[in-house]
């Protein structure tokens, strides 16, 4: 079995050395860049299975960095940084990020994110390495749910309107989306909402569930004269349900 590999962006050297020496103890391949630049031209020359990447750098914010890296689910992406406000964690958490981890921080903790990590995305590239016969349908290689107008694309990840144009979702918003779509008529809790974003258990970031619902919201807006296809459950989470009138199904698994 290959060695997992990782790219670590950090220009602290103390903590680089660190993360190198435990993490190759523990059977992965680290490779280190300390600037945007760097990460680039590594990121360029091989693939990596997981992405540790400091926010602070000395060329740049690594922010955008994260929601580039987000837009690949077949690999993992955590955030390092000292910044542990929570409004950072929720900005990490809606780009795309699969973690968080604020420094100071425990080694056995990030080798034990970094292998839930990678189960998730060894997952991902089970399923996508699975061969797909060429009559397939559109629904049957991940499933279609349409409603009220509205398709969402779960085998191309893509969410059309009503008039046919696709409307742009991030990784979390599509998520997010898929989550109430699939339970439609249930409640869910924020954290089975975060769960199912995530693909793994997370500690509860109640204001990451709120701003994607509100992001939701605006891109696909309350039909005329009726309430939101999303609706607050005060206290527990959210529920996707079709205002009175409106049509709605889901074919494909």
């Amino acid at each position: 079995m290959s060695r997992p590999k990782v790219l670590l962006l950090d220009d602290d050297d103390q903590i680089a050395k660190l993360l190198d020496d435990a993490l190759s103890e523990d059977g992965c391949d680290v490779l280190i860049a300390r600037t945007i630049a760097t990460f680039r031209q590594l990121q360029a020359e091989q693939r990596f299975d997981i992405y540790i990447v400091d926010l602070g750098l000395p060329d740049g914010n690594g922010l955008t960095l994260i929601q580039e890296l987000a837009q690949d689910p077949s690999c993992g992406v955590i955030i390092l940084s000292g910044r542990a406000a929570e409004t950072d964690r929720v900005v990490g958490l809606e780009i795309g990020a699969d973690d968080y981890i604020t420094k100071p921080f425990r080694i056995r903790e990030v080798l034990a994110r970094l292998h839930a990590l990678l189960r998730r995305t060894k997952q991902h590239r089970d399923v996508s390495a699975q061969p797909v016969a060429a009559s397939e349908t559109r629904a049957s290689s991940g499933g279609v749910i349409d409603f009220d107008g509205y398709t969402l694309d779960l085998g191309s990840r893509l969410f059309y309107a009503p008039d046919g144009g696709e409307i742009s979702l991030t990784t979390a918003e599509f998520n997010l989306l898929a989550a109430l779509l699939r339970h439609r008529g249930h409640v869910l809790s924020r954290d089975q909402l975060m769960n199912a974003i995530k693909g793994r258990d997370w500690e509860s970031h109640d204001r990451a569930v709120d701003s994607l619902v509100s992001r939701l919201r605006h891109k696909v807006p309350a039909p005329q004269g009726r309430s939101h296809y999303i609706r607050t459950v005060h206290g527990i989470g959210y529920a996707f349900s079709l205002p009175s009138g409106s049509r709605g199904q889901g074919h494909g698994s």
